[in-house]
Order: structure tokens, then sequence, then C-alpha cells
């Protein structure tokens, strides 16, 4: 693949430098609490401005504040993530005007399957796949590798991804760009961070699919999912995966597993394991949140537990008069939609029990939505009158 060339002369454009301030803007109108983003007001105000400081920043060579670090319980993977958020000034948005210019070059050699943190490109069309594999090749699908990347963003050093950059890009000035957003450490939060990341791992999926080891291939961020007929292929494999992600200072989680996919009737049960709790040696492939059988699939056990409680909470604090809060129904309502992607028609009727649960939770949303934007565009007045009556002032003569 031929490296990228001439990409100073666009990224400080102004056409890029005013999506990258508008993409910014577009989620950044509120702080916690739900106070008004002063920031983004200011930069929205004077926006010619803005543009103009951006493009000398990123000239005269950009150099990041300290992000603003926490650790949050990450519920889905049961356990703490560090999370930095950088500034928003100018960091964020420079962060956007550099990833609108090189995303064209990322995705040329992105891997079809390549399905985590890509924009159009989400854990349904990682289910999609899989299930079309499981009802259409019985024979491809007989067992399945698993595994991830242990602590895939702690681990991977600067000078990797700066390796993989300078395979793609050419101009000298982009790439200094990049190590000063990246020296420091491949941050989550940040977001660079996760096309940097993918586009690290699309050598290790071409490696994958041009081994003839496996017949099916998908990823999601640093979850490997890999299907194929032959149990000793997919051993092979594991090897080969293992070795280049060493070469790359990286490594193979520990709880990696290759099992025979289950065959069983979408009508009847699993049959229970027959040695108490133990784990039966064939089960069903579980991914991106479902679990896959021959002609069905249901939801995890964990997310369908999480789901039920979030009704339940919903319904209680309705049966006691209490408001529902637009945070807790937008929640809600993405949970719902996880249950419209598989097969659950009883499992609809049970939790719905004749209620417009949906329509309900989408009235509480638009109605936030509403008072935001009306919110937002009277507190943009009051600057704007404040700012004349300011100028006003300084223009009397005393």
């Amino acid at each position: 693949m031929k490296r990228a060339k001439n990409l100073f002369e666009p990224l400080i454009s102004d056409e890029n430098l005013s999506r990258a301030i508008d993409e910014v803007n577009r989620t950044h109108h509120w702080r916690t609490h739900h106070r008004p983003n002063k920031c983004t007001a200011w930069v929205e105000e004077t926006k010619e401005e803005r543009i103009k400081e951006l493009r000398q920043i990123i000239i005269d060579g950009f150099e990041q504040k300290p992000p603003h670090t926490t650790r949050r319980w990450d519920a889905s993977a049961q356990k703490w993530r560090t999370v930095s958020e950088p500034a928003q000034w100018p960091d964020q948005y420079v962060h956007h005007a550099l990833i609108q210019i090189l995303q064209p070059i990322f995705m040329r050699g992105m891997d079809h399957y390549c399905c985590g943190s890509i924009r159009d490109r989400g854990p349904h069309q990682a289910r999609a796949a899989i299930e079309s594999w499981m009802n259409h090749d019985l024979k491809g699908t007989r067992y399945e590798l698993c595994g991830d990347v242990r602590h895939f963003y702690d681990s991977l050093k600067p000078e990797v991804v700066m390796d993989r950059m300078r395979r793609l890009i050419k101009d000298r000035h982009v790439l200094d760009l990049i190590w000063r957003i990246v020296k420091d450490g491949v941050r989550i939060g940040s977001y660079t961070s996760q096309w940097f990341a993918n586009t690290v791992l699309q050598p290790l999926d071409q490696m994958i699919r041009n081994s003839g080891l496996c017949a099916h291939y998908v990823r999601y961020m640093d979850n490997l999912t890999v299907f194929g007929p032959n149990k000793r292929k997919l051993k092979k494999l594991r090897l080969l995966v293992e070795k280049w992600l060493t070469e790359h200072q990286l490594e193979l989680k520990g709880d990696w597993q290759i099992f025979p996919i289950a065959r069983v009737n979408p009508k009847t049960p699993l049959e229970p394991p027959r040695r108490g709790f133990a784990r039966q040696k064939s089960r069903l492939p579980n991914a991106v949140g479902y679990r896959y059988g021959r002609g069905f699939t249901i939801p995890r056990k964990h997310n369908l537990l999480r789901i039920k409680r979030a009704i339940a909470r919903y319904r209680k604090r309705k049966r006691q008069g209490k408001r529902i809060m637009a945070g807790a129904a937008a929640s809600l309502i993405s949970r719902l939609g996880q249950l419209k992607h598989c097969n659950n028609y009883n499992l609809y009727r049970l939790l719905y029990k004749g209620e417009r649960l949906v329509r309900d939770l989408k009235r509480i949303i638009r109605q936030k939505q509403r008072k935001e934007e009306l919110t937002w565009s009277m507190y943009l007045e009051r600057r704007k009158t404040s700012k004349s009556s300011r100028q006003r002032a300084v223009s009397i003569p005393t």
C-alpha cells in the first residue's frame, strides 16, 4: 500500500477545522450537573477567530494539556477502567481535525468485520455476520476460538503506534502531530485512541484471514472471535496470534478458549451439565452481547438480568408517582433495543405486559431534548445581549 502524503495542508484548511469545531460542539453543550458549557458557547460565537487560532496552534507545534482522569466501573466487562478526558480547547478540536483527514487512509486497509468504535460498524454488524455463518455454514462453525488482548490500551506502546503510522503516512508534519498526541500513551476516552488501536491491529486481521486456518473471523475492538471446522488448526492459529502480539509488545489474555459449538434445537433448552455446575464441553458462541445457535439468537443471561432489573426500577418509580429521569429512560430504551435483534417474542410479552413502554420512554427523552434545545438557545441569547450591552457601555464617552 502506498503511503499517503501532502496531508498537512488539508489538515489545517478552513473547511476541515470548521468541521472539527462543529463535530465537537454538537455533543458538548452541557457540563456536569447540567451547566451550560461556556467553552462551546465561546467557540461558537468566535468561530472565525478560533479557526485561525487552531491553525496557528497546529503549525507552531501542538502540545496536549494534562487530561482529566477518572476511574469508572464498566458494568458489561465487570472491571474498573481508567478514563481520560482531554481538555476541550484546543485538544479535542485538534484530535477531530486529525482523524477527519486520516480516516480515509485507515479505512483503506480495515477488515470488513472490524466492528468496534467505527461509525456505521457497530455490534449489530458482528451479530448479523455470526448469525449468517451459524445458519448457513455448519461445517465452518464446528469450533470456536475466542480471546482478547490483555490490557490492550494500557499495553499499547507509542513506538508501536508510530511504527504503524509510518507505514501508512509519509507527511512528516502529520507524523509529528501524531507523536505529540500518543507520546504519553494511548488513553481510553480520547477520540484518537480508538482509531489508532484499530489501525495497529489491521495486520493481525490480515494475518488471520490469509493463514488458511479458519473459516470465519470477526473482531470487536480487541475481542477476537474465530470459527473453523478443525480444532487443530485453531490451536495453530492461536500460536500465530500470540507470536504476532508478542512481537508488538502485546499479550493474549489467559482466558482464551477453543471449544466445539453445541448443536441444539431452538425449541429445546440446553441440557444441564452432568457434574454439578461444571461447564459443558460444547456450548453456544457468545459475542457482542448475544448467544448464537443454529437458527436462533438469544441475549446473554447477564444482559437479560439487567434489562429485567431496569424495567422493575421503572415500574416501581411509576407506581410511587416519582419522576422518570431522562438518563434512566435513555438507558432502558437502549437495553430494550437489544431485544429487537434476537428471538424473544415471548420475552417481549413478559416484559411489556400490555404497557406502551417504549412510547412513554421516547416521550420522556423527547421532552428533555426539546427543553435542552430551548435552554441552550436562551443561554446563547443572554450571552449576546450581555456582550452587546458591555460594548455599548464602553463606547459611551465619560
